[in-house]
C-alpha cells in the first residue's frame, strides 16, 4: 500500500502516532533515506524501515515522542548479525494528535458563531441538537456534524467517548442545560463548560446535587466560560470562550 493511504488511515483513525523517516543513510542499510514509517502509541506499525533493532529502538523513541510531544532527530547504528556495524541511518520522528473535538450542546446564538473561531484554532466541531428548526441546522451548517436527536443522551451515545474532547452545555433553557451537564460530567473529556450566569450554575448545581451529583464531579465544570474581556454579543462570547478553550490546550501541553 503507498504510504499517503498509510497516512490517511492514521490521520482517520482518530488515534495519535508519529512518522518515523530515515532522513540519510551511510555504509550497507536495510532500508534507503525517504522510507517511512507510521508508529501509534501502542506500538503496533504501519509500514516498515527494514526491521531488525533499528526498528525496534525507533519504535520506543516514536512512543517517548508522543509522551513529551516532541520530534527527534537520532543517528541509529547499522549491526549486522555477527555485531559488526556495517553503517548508520539518520531518522526524524515527528508526533501527529488527532485534533481537538469540540462538542457543542446546544445550536443557540453564541454556539453558532463559535464553530468558525474554534474551526480556525483546530478543533473538530460538533453540534448536538433536539430541535428539528431551519434556525437550528443554519447556525450548525459550518460545523463537521450535527446531530439531531430526540433526547441529549441518546445524542452523546453517539459520539464515543474520547479524551481530546471538549464539551459544552450551551442550551436555551435552564433545564435543559442541567440535564446535559448531568450526562457530560460522566464522560471522559479534556474539559466541560457551561454557558451560564453564575445564578444559573449555582441554580443548576443544586438541583444537580440534588440527583445525587458529587461536588467532585461538579468541580470538573468550568462555568461560567469564557475569558473576562468585557464580552457582551455573541460574537463577542464566542470569541471569549474559543480564547479560554486555546488556553487550556495550551496548559495540557
Amino acid at each position: 500500500m503507498l504510504f499517503i493511504n498509510l497516512l490517511n488511515d492514521a490521520h482517520n483513525s482518530g488515534k495519535a502516532f508519529a512518522v518515523a523517516v530515515i532522513t540519510a543513510a551511510e555504509g550497507t542499510t536495510p532500508r534507503h533515506p525517504g522510507t517511512k514509517m507510521i508508529v501509534y502509541e501502542d506500538g503496533t506499525l504501519a509500514g516498515t524501515i527494514g526491521g531488525g533493532e533499528i526498528e525496534l529502538d525507533v519504535i520506543r523513541d516514536a512512543q517517548g515522542c508522543l509522551l513529551s510531544r516532541a520530534p527527534l532527530l537520532k543517528t541509529y547504528p547499522v549491526i549486522q548479525s555477527d555485531g559488526v556495524r556495517s553503517g548508520s541511518e539518520t531518522i526524524y520522528i515527528e508526533p501527529s494528535f488527532p485534533p481537538a473535538h469540540l462538542i457543542l450542546c446546544g445550536a443557540g446564538h453564541v454556539a453558532g458563531k463559535l464553530i468558525a473561531p474554534a474551526k480556525s484554532v483546530g478543533f473538530r466541531v460538533t453540534v448536538i441538537d433536539i430541535r428539528d428548526e431551519a434556525i437550528i441546522r443554519e447556525r450548525a451548517a459550518a460545523a463537521d456534524e450535527f446531530i439531531l436527536t430526540s433526547c441529549w443522551a441518546e445524542g452523546l451515545a453517539r459520539i464515543p467517548e474520547k479524551e481530546n474532547q471538549y464539551l459544552i452545555a450551551c442550551a436555551f433553557n435552564f433545564e435543559q442545560d442541567e440535564e446535559i451537564l448531568f450526562h457530560l460530567i460522566r464522560r471522559k473529556s479534556a474539559y466541560i463548560g457551561m454557558l451560564a450566569s453564575r445564578y444559573k450554575r449555582e441554580t443548576i448545581y443544586n438541583h444537580l446535587q440534588e440527583r445525587g451529583v458529587t461536588a467532585e464531579q461538579l468541580n470538573r465544570v468550568h462555568a461560567p466560560i469564557g475569558l473576562p474581556i468585557g464580552a457582551e454579543t455573541p460574537e463577542e462570547i464566542a470569541l471569549s470562550i474559543a480564547a479560554e478553550l486555546v488556553r487550556e490546550i495550551r496548559n495540557k501541553k
